[in-house]
């Protein structure tokens, strides 16, 4: 901070934040346990750059700010991927589609999310059948690959919300993606839905599995993509292959003020 002042109003400004939160979200001494389920949780999984080659892997790590369990009527246990975003929800006075793209570009990020958590279900699926089928063998697989399987700390408490009912069923058949919230704590004025107050954006992972795995395998390809091109970026060798976006908050243009003149990528027509 520059001086005691900018402190004061950033401690105001968090305060009213909280207050926004228990008044006008949720209460968390009414929210019914076990939930939250999770807090803070680091997820990480394995990609390959291409669907035929799986000796050229990255991982992508994440951490979700918070997992709720509901109990699904088909017995399975849903899993609601939560996240808390102190800046303002958006404003969808546009067009039906440039509010449906405004919408998707919030929750891409919690679909990432959703997709790594997917991984590491399957990965402790495939992780349990390798070591209960290679005995010691499997347990030296097993060791090498815990990191991308679901936390400990998670399986036990799903377990506790089941009675220890799970048996030998793999837990891709017991649990279910089912619901990405974003949690902001405030809005636009001028938005006659929320008028300036703390607000859901809520985003359905679909109502079948053929739909949940449409969206799941459309996100790992365009992460696919994503990945494809940092790596075609990176091969070149060039500071002056990666050309900065145009949004005037991008922490990019500060960043780049840092370097001399003409050492890295400016567009001829920035000011920077």
């Amino acid at each position: 901070f520059h001086d005691i002042e900018a402190e004061i109003d950033w401690g105001k400004s968090s305060l009213e934040l909280l207050r926004k939160y228990y008044n006008e979200l949720e209460d968390p001494k009414n929210v019914d346990s076990p939930n939250p389920l999770m807090r803070e949780m680091w997820v990480q999984a394995q990609f390959p750059l291409d669907n035929y080659n799986d000796t050229n892997e990255y991982v992508v790590r994440g951490k979700i700010d918070r997992i709720d369990v509901l109990q699904g009527h088909s017995g399975k246990l849903l899993l609601n991927i939560i996240d808390y975003k102190t800046g303002k929800k958006p404003h969808f006075k546009y067009s039906e589609s440039a509010n449906e793209r405004i919408a998707q570009e919030q929750v891409w990020k919690m679909k990432v999310y959703a997709l790594i958590l997917w991984k590491m279900i399957l990965h402790t699926d495939k992780t349990s059948e390798q070591s209960t089928g290679f005995g010691h063998e499997g347990q030296s697989y097993q060791k090498g690959h815990f990191k991308y399987s679901m936390p400990w700390v998670l399986q036990q408490k799903l377990m506790q919300v089941m009675a220890g009912a799970k048996q030998n069923q793999r837990w891709s058949d017991i649990l279910e993606l089912k619901l990405l919230r974003l949690m902001y704590l405030t809005s636009h004025l001028d938005d006659p839905s929320s008028k300036g107050k703390a607000a859901y954006l809520d985003s359905s992972l679909g109502c079948s599995s053929s739909e949940f795995h449409s969206i799941i395998d459309r996100t790992e390809l365009e992460v696919q993509t994503i990945a494809k091109d940092i790596k075609i970026l990176v091969d070149k060798q060039s500071p002056h292959a990666f050309q900065h976006c145009n949004w005037k908050y991008c922490s990019c243009h500060g960043i780049r003020r840092k370097f001399r003149p003409g050492s890295v990528f400016q567009s001829p027509d920035s000011d920077l």
